[in-house]
């Protein structure tokens, strides 16, 4: 019969809102496999909004940017955990967790081939470990209350038709896509309604694209938007950022538009969903799928193929989206 554990400890201290969601799938495996077990997450906020209401944590702290070894170290000392999964591997925190003598994984970067998307690849190294079972895709917990609120304010901007979302900002640069309003225009032309998340910077003549903001709400508000737009029929269109990655935990049907990332990887279509992955010059020499921070566009959007920004993010053009959007 396979160990369980009563005090577990996940740590996902890698920055971005989309590593947490991706990370999501080992918090709730660890659950299924430890049932009743105090289990903590220690992550950076925003993110930790996500984990509110979720049946499967105990409870939620946040590291402060620049001092995340500390916070390991302190939530190391307030509980002893008998169980630590982490994704973190800067800053020596592997060690800081590996000095406790406690169980603990703290390398799920090993050996990833280039074609197994990372959620995946999390729970295969645990399943290997003899940790957990079945994967299940990231899942966010929405309350009753917050999905009324996400449909009220969906149906104030868009009242009929089926949504479509836009999420332009991408948070880095490199994944930035230069044809937003020219989608906007396209389906606002075909008769459905376009709204664009609230809060993004707005690359292009928005007012002239026939797209309306979302109004500004903070993470779990915009969860619950995307969540009434998965009951509308609609779809949330963005590059591999977290909001689309939130947008695809609450149920969303999405349409991921990558270029310095492999789809492959970090793809958001799982089986049996009808999400689309649509993955510009897949060819790209520059491409690293399994080191994407040593790639040398990466920090500063440099293309070796364009001056004008990432040459994969243009090569995805608007019909290949809109193509997309309608399957």
């Amino acid at each position: 019969m396979p160990e369980r554990y009563r005090r577990i400890l996940v740590v996902d201290l890698l920055g971005g809102l989309g590593d947490l969601v991706m990370a999501l799938p080992v918090v709730h495996a660890l659950a299924r496999r430890n049932p009743g077990a105090a289990l903590r997450v220690l992550t950076h906020a925003p993110g930790d909004a996500l984990l509110r209401h979720d049946p499967a944590v105990t409870g939620v702290r946040t590291a402060e940017k620049g001092r995340e070894r500390a916070a390991v170290a302190a939530e190391l000392d307030r509980h002893p955990y008998d169980l630590v999964v982490s994704t973190t591997r800067y800053d020596d925190i592997p060690a800081e967790i590996e000095g406790r003598g406690m169980r603990c994984v703290t390398d799920l970067w090993r050996g990833p081939p280039p074609d197994e998307p990372v959620s995946r690849r999390y729970l295969r190294i645990l399943r290997d470990e003899g940790l957990v079972d079945g994967y299940l895709p990231p899942q966010v917990q929405l309350t009753p209350d917050e999905r009324a609120r996400g449909a009220a304010a969906l149906a104030e901007h868009a009242p009929r038709g089926r949504p479509v979302v836009l999420v332009p900002g991408a948070g880095m640069a490199v994944k930035h896509w230069p044809h937003w309003p020219a989608l906007a225009r396209a389906v606002a032309a075909r008769g459905e309604p376009a709204l664009v998340v609230a809060g993004d910077p707005a690359p292009g003549p928005w007012a002239d694209a026939h797209a309306h903001r979302l109004p500004s709400t903070d993470l779990r508000g915009l969860a619950a938007s995307f969540a009434a737009v998965a009951e509308r029929g609609g779809v949330v269109v963005g590059p591999d950022t977290g909001p689309v990655r939130v947008a695809a935990a609450v149920g969303a049907r999405t349409v991921g538009i990558f270029g310095p990332t492999a789809a492959t990887r970090y793809g958001l279509a799982e089986p049996g969903t009808r999400a689309v992955d649509l993955q510009g010059l897949p060819g790209c020499p520059h491409r690293r799928p399994t080191a994407i921070t040593e790639q040398v566009c990466w920090w500063e959007a440099r293309c070796p193929l364009s001056p004008d920004g990432p040459a994969c993010m243009a090569d995805v053009g608007v019909a290949a989206v809109l193509e997309a959007v309608g399957v």
